[in-house]
C-alpha cells in the first residue's frame, strides 16, 4: 500500500496587476484566464469584482502547483474556480489541468482565498496517493470540496 502525500500550492496575487487586465471594454485579458461561469461569478453590476478576481486567479496558481508538472504554461481555463453551497469555493478541471490531477492521484482538492486591500492569496492542498495500477485519465475531473 501506498502512502498519501500531501500537496499544498500557494500563490498571492495583487488587486493592482487585475486592475491594469481590465481595459476599456471591461475584459482585457480576462476572457482567456476565466471561463464564462468564472467570468459571471467575477461580474458586479458596477464591473468587474476585482479582489474575487485577483482570489480567483491565484487559486488557479495555486492549484496548478499541485501537479507538480514542469515546463508547461497554466491552463487557465481548465481550471475553474467556482463557488458551491455556502459559497465557499471549489475547483472543477477539465482538459490538461484535469488528465495531470488524474496522473498526480489528486482525487479531491481544497482551496481557500481571501482578499485584503492590495492582495488577494490562496491555498490549495490535495493529497497524492500514486496509482497502484496502470488507470486511464479522464478529460474531465470534478474535485468538489465537501
Amino acid at each position: 500500500m501506498t502512502a498519501a502525500a500531501v500537496r499544498v500550492g500557494v500563490d498571492i496575487v495583487p488587486v493592482a496587476r487585475v486592475r491594469t487586465m481590465v481595459d476599456a471594454d471591461g475584459a482585457g485579458p480576462l476572457h482567456l484566464m476565466l471561463t464564462a461561469a468564472e467570468a459571471e461569478l467575477s461580474r458586479l453590476p458596477a464591473g468587474w469584482d476585482l479582489h474575487g478576481v485577483a482570489g480567483r486567479l491565484a487559486a488557479k496558481e495555486a492549484v496548478f502547483k499541485l501537479f507538480h508538472i514542469a515546463d508547461q504554461p497554466l491552463p487557465w481555463t481548465s481550471i475553474e474556480i467556482l463557488k458551491g453551497p455556502g459559497q465557499w469555493p471549489y475547483v472543477r478541471l477539465a482538459g490538461p489541468a484535469g488528465r495531470w490531477a488524474a496522473e498526480a492521484g489528486l482525487a479531491e482538492i481544497d482551496i481557500s482565498i481571501s482578499h485584503e486591500d492590495q492582495f488577494a492569496v490562496a491555498v490549495a492542498a490535495g493529497a497524492a496517493v500514486p496509482p497502484t495500477h496502470k488507470e486511464e485519465c479522464h478529460a474531465e475531473h470534478d474535485i468538489v470540496q465537501p
